[in-house]
């Protein structure tokens, strides 16, 4: 299978086009969407759709990777994004929910809350950090990856346009991911999951730049 980017041609041969994730990974193409990768590995990022795709006719059933959901826009009217830079916000502790959290206009998701569910650490060029809570629920119960854990993630694009995304980490409780010289500076990125409450979808993370 194979698709244009940004186009509205999608091409699937035999079998293929039974494969649910196939199409969901091609239309992911139509819609801009670059490939997930993880630490450098083509495809390797198995979180979301834009990796792998699966022989099945109706499952995984999974969305998309942190670095996707942002520039999909899908979430932009929630209020429940935050962007954090050296020069500016440089922290947030709190909880961290993930997609299936959005809180809705209309209210019809019953899973909707109001803790932030995508986060981005904003750079001076193009390649940036998201962050999200894989919550393995909902739309998402059989994520192949990160299932109920804090993923990290980099991709160029400004988060608005074409790009490959990279898998950097897959953090549970107690874990923690750390940038060096974030952003050409002298400072440290740490981003920090103190907890992460499975039942109700969310973790309790500390994220600083400095």
């Amino acid at each position: 299978a194979y698709a244009y980017i940004n186009s509205w041609m999608s091409v699937y041969s035999d079998r293929w086009c039974t494969y649910v994730s196939a199409q969901m990974h091609e239309v992911g193409h139509n819609l801009g969407l670059g490939h997930s990768n993880e630490n450098n590995a083509a495809y390797n990022d198995q979180s979301g759709m834009m990796g792998y795709s699966y022989g099945q006719s109706d499952s995984p059933q999974m969305c998309f990777n942190a670095a996707k959901s942002w520039q999909l826009g899908w979430y932009t009217g929630t209020n429940q994004l935050i962007t954090l830079n050296a020069g500016g916000t440089s922290e947030y502790v709190g909880a961290l929910s993930g997609i299936i959290n959005y809180n809705s206009e209309n209210n019809d998701n019953a899973y909707r809350n109001t803790n932030p569910i995508l986060i981005k650490l904003n750079t001076g060029g193009s390649t940036d950090y998201y962050i999200t809570y894989n919550a393995k629920a909902h739309f998402n119960p059989q994520t192949v990856e990160g299932g109920n854990q804090v993923m990290v993630v980099t991709a160029g694009g400004e988060g608005n346009s074409y790009a490959t995304s990279d898998l950097k980490a897959k953090l549970s409780a107690g874990g923690s991911y750390m940038i060096p010289n974030f952003d050409g500076t002298i400072e440290t990125a740490t981003i920090t999951v103190n907890s992460i409450d499975v039942e109700n979808y969310f973790a309790t993370v500390e994220i600083c730049i400095g």
